[in-house]
């Protein structure tokens, strides 16, 4: 199954924690892409900037999937717009390490604002997900993420670092039912 996600995966994969730190906000967006044609299309527009839409959580494997490639997506929006509290919304602090530490640089006003200017990122399942106990899942999957650009604003100056291209990069969630929604309980990228 693939589907496509924000390209904000690349900052996470290069580690671009570096865009931790304290600086003025860049309220310009990313570019647009160039089409190979004119004529409308039915596939939705794809924006590094555009907030992912939670499915309808269901308790099943397929339920975990769909909410596993959400929280993909959100992982790769907050990293393409310095939207920390979309990624904490979803998650159990507690359990998330790495999302804490997103939380915590975000309060601290640590969190440089990024733009990710790239494609769209594919994925698709790595295996079935493992379950343990009917709540617990983990869930793996693979990206393929193009060529872009990172825009990282600190102290008022831009930094844009060319992005290359990585193809078969892991993705884990692992996922638990809760209060009849799934939460992420933490990721793992690269």
């Amino acid at each position: 199954m693939r589907r496509t996600i924000a390209a904000a995966a690349v900052a996470l994969m290069l580690g671009l924690t570096a865009a931790c730190g304290g600086g003025d906000e860049d309220t310009a967006g990313p570019r647009p892409s160039a089409s190979a044609t004119t004529e409308p299309t039915t596939e939705a527009t794809w924006a590094a900037d555009a907030l992912p839409q939670r499915p309808a959580d269901e308790q099943s494997a397929e339920g975990a999937e769909a909410f596993a490639q959400y929280a993909a997506d959100t992982v790769f929006y907050m990293m393409a717009t310095s939207d920390v509290p979309a990624l904490t919304s979803i998650a159990d602090l507690g359990s998330c390490e790495t999302c804490r530490e997103w939380a915590d640089n975000h309060d601290n006003g640590k969190i440089n604002k990024q733009s990710i200017l790239s494609g769209p990122v594919t994925y698709e399942l790595a295996g079935k997900p493992t379950i343990n106990d009917d709540v617990f899942y983990q869930v793996k999957l693979t990206m393929d993420v193009p060529a872009g650009e990172s825009v990282v604003t600190t102290d008022g100056k831009k930094k844009t670092t060319t992005i290359d291209a990585a193809k078969g990069l892991p993705f884990t969630a692992d996922l638990q039912w809760k209060d009849d929604q799934w939460v992420l309980l933490r990721y793992q990228l690269g």
